[in-house]
Parts: structure tokens; C-alpha cells; sequence
């Protein structure tokens, strides 16, 4: 195995964290848009969310389509394929005529978005060397940090100089500015790639020690889509804090996060993973445990909740890439399917955590059911991990 200069990981890094934060931006940078955009057309409320349902569907649904096509076209001609989708998916949505051509649009635009979340991690771990890839990973996580605390505000301020429809156009704009960098360092097949490997998803399932850190990390992000979703009401119900309360909990944990994550790396190094993902699984426990304390006595402030919310999101940026990365120590014919399969979990995670505690949330003890909810998902995830499993080298990495 050879070495990875720094300079050449941060090149490889770099462009395939922007085309994740790209493609994340398609439903960021839209969401502000959503009310404009039922005004504009003269829709009713269901329809006009209709087309942020319709591209999570895509997005979701095309984690296995991507997985497939990874070993069959290469990492460089899926980027291609996926950007170039996304582009012109955004110039139909900036031109659609109604809300049908608008919808077929966004389901489009959610299946090319899922490009980058299959390729760009799978390329940072076939790639990068051992001393770079939980710093690469980590780096792409930094980026999906971002770009939702991030992409709601600036996509509310492009609306006081454009329509709705100038979402997409920026969209596009950004999706062919990233294109020709992404594709200049994608290489065209993963390295130490060998067609002859059993790389079914038979195959992939088989693996212990995927499915055990696979669904560890599925569980984790369900923890954390579950709190999200729930947090405005849980905020507004529970606590009686104004709309400002959200976005103020998102900036602390967005802060957390990178704070954590430009350090995971060098932590992941020194202590080895299966301690930084014990560790960080072990605080998010506590700090959860603590918060539903707080519920359950009556007790629970926003500052408590701030507070838990730091801590998760700071553990989330310690363990989740040694995870991640230990999860697709697997050959690289199966990087491709296996990173589809996890991702694919996660939202399966986050959606159903979503809708578990949703009913409980328009009354006083909504927090009670949100940590519940929350800390399930956190004991299961931590309990995978505990007794760490055996984690192969990864062949044939350049």
C-alpha cells in the first residue's frame, strides 16, 4: 500500500465535499422557497410540500440505482452523469410551467443528488490511505453540517432579489461550476477493483462486521434526523420558546460538529477507532439520558437542551467517521453497494424514529417521548459497538 501525500488527499477531499454540499443543497437551499413557491403557483400547502416529499423519495430510492451503476460506469462517469442530471433537473424546475412538470422535476433532482452520496465516500475510502481517509470522511461530514444550517438562510436571502425560480438557477449555476473539478480527480474505476468478487447484496449482508457497524451508524443518524424533525415542535410546545429557538439549537450544533470533526482524525489516530466510537456513543447515551431525566422531573430548560444538542453533535463528529470508514472495509467490487445500503438505513432510520414519536409532540410531555425515542435508537446503536468487530484492510488502495 502506498502513501497518500497531503496535498493529494486534500485535492481528492475537497471537490467531492463540494459536490456533496451541491447536491445537499438542492433541498436546503430550496426549503425558504416552499411558501414563495405556493404563492407563485397558486397551490394549496399539500402540494407545494409535495416537492420536498417527491425529492426525498428520489433520494432514498436511488441509493441502490447508484450502488449498482458505481462498478459498471466508474466513480468518474457517475459524477458525471449525477451533476449533469442535477443541473439540468434544476433548469427544468426553474422553467416548469406547473406543478406536475415542477414535481417530475424534483423527483429527478433527488435521484441525481444521490450520485454524490454513494460515490464521494466510497472514492475518499478506496483512495485515501489509512492516515487520511477518517480525516476525508470527516471532512464530507463537515460539509453535510453546513450546508442545512447554512443553506436555509442564504436561500432566504436570495428571495428578497429573486423568485422562487432563481433557487434553481443557482442550482444549476453551482452543479456545472463543480463539474469539471470533480471529474479532473474521480478516477475512473476504484482501485484494486476485481469484478470476479462476490459483491452481491446476498454478499454484502453476510458480513457481520459491516451490518453490525452499518446499522450502529443507521441508528446514530436516525437518532439525529429524529431529534431535527422534532425539535421546532418539542421546542415551541415543551419549552414555550419562540421561532428564533431553532436556528439558534442548529448554529450550536453545527459549531460542535466542526469544532469535533477537525479532530476526529487526529483522536481516531491516537486512541483507534473502536475507542472514539465507543466514546462517542458512550457521551451521546449519557447526554440523552441526562436530557430525558430533565423531561421526566419537569425540569427541562432550552440551555439543557442546547446543551445535549452540543454534545451530540460533538460525539456524532468523533465517532461517525471511524464508523463510516470501518463499515466499508469491505472489497472494493461491494464499496459501491455497501455505502448505498447504509445510507439507505440511515434514512430508513430517521424516517421511521420520525414518525414514532410525532403524535406525541403537540402536548406538554413532548420532550419525554422525542429522548425516548432518541435514546432507544443511541442504546441500540451503542450496544452494536461495544465489543467492537474485526475490521479487514481494505486492498488494492492507491
Amino acid at each position: 500500500m502506498s502513501a497518500v501525500s497531503p496535498s493529494a488527499s486534500i485535492r481528492t477531499i475537497l471537490p467531492l465535499a463540494f459536490v456533496t454540499g451541491v447536491s445537499m443543497a438542492a433541498m436546503d437551499l430550496y426549503l425558504p422557497a416552499v411558501p414563495a413557491l405556493q404563492r407563485g403557483m397558486g397551490i394549496s400547502v399539500s402540494l407545494a410540500q409535495a416537492t420536498v416529499a417527491v425529492y426525498l423519495a428520489g433520494l432514498a430510492g436511488a441509493q441502490l440505482l447508484w450502488g449498482e451503476l458505481l462498478n459498471r460506469l466508474g466513480p468518474r462517469r457517475c459524477l458525471q452523469i449525477g451533476l449533469a442530471l442535477l443541473a439540468l433537473t434544476s433548469l427544468g424546475c426553474a422553467m416548469a410551467p406547473g406543478i406536475e412538470w415542477l414535481l417530475l422535476c424534483r423527483l429527478l433532482q433527488g435521484v441525481a443528488a444521490a450520485a454524490a452520496t454513494v460515490v464521494a465516500p466510497t472514492v475518499v475510502r478506496a483512495t485515501l490511505g489509512d492516515a487520511d481517509v477518517v480525516r476525508g470522511i470527516a471532512a464530507i461530514s463537515m460539509v453535510e453540517a453546513i450546508v442545512p444550517a447554512a443553506g436555509p438562510v442564504l436561500g432566504a436571502l436570495m428571495l428578497q432579489v429573486v423568485d422562487w425560480r432563481g433557487t434553481f438557477w443557482v442550482l444549476a449555476a453551482l452543479s456545472l461550476l463543480v463539474l469539471p473539478w470533480v471529474v479532473k480527480i474521480a478516477p475512473r474505476e476504484l482501485p484494486g477493483l476485481n469484478l470476479d468478487h462476490d459483491a452481491s447484496y446476498a454478499a454484502i449482508l453476510r458480513d457481520r462486521s459491516y451490518l453490525r457497524l452499518a446499522l450502529s451508524h443507521a441508528l446514530c443518524i436516525g437518532a439525529l434526523l429524529t431529534f431535527l424533525a422534532s425539535a421546532p415542535q418539542l421546542l415551541h410546545h415543551a419549552l414555550g420558546q419562540g421561532p428564533q429557538a431553532f436556528p439558534l439549537l442548529q448554529v450550536l450544533g453545527v459549531g460542535s460538529f466542526m469544532l469535533s470533526a477537525s479532530q476526529s482524525g487526529r483522536l481516531a489516530k491516537r486512541l483507534g477507532h473502536a475507542r472514539i466510537v465507543r466514546l462517542g456513543a458512550l457521551l451521546q447515551v449519557l447526554a440523552c439520558g441526562l436530557a430525558l431525566a430533565g423531561a421526566a422531573c419537569g425540569v427541562l430548560t432550552y440551555a439543557a437542551v442546547a446543551a445535549y444538542w452540543m454534545c451530540f453533535c460533538g460525539a456524532l463528529a468523533l465517532r461517525g467517521p471511524a464508523t463510516f470508514v470501518d463499515a466499508l472495509a469491505v472489497p472494493p467490487a461491494q464499496m459501491g453497494r455497501a455505502t448505498a445500503l447504509l445510507v439507505l438505513a440511515l434514512l430508513a432510520a430517521g424516517a421511521l424514529g420520525t414518525q414514532l414519536v410525532a403524535p406525541f409532540l403537540d402536548g406538554d410531555a413532548g420532550a419525554v417521548p422525542v429522548f425516548c425515542g432518541v435514546g432507544l435508537q443511541l442504546l441500540l446503536s451503542a450496544s452494536l459497538v461495544w465489543r467492537y468487530p474485526a475490521v479487514q484492510a481494505v486492498p488494492g488502495r492507491a
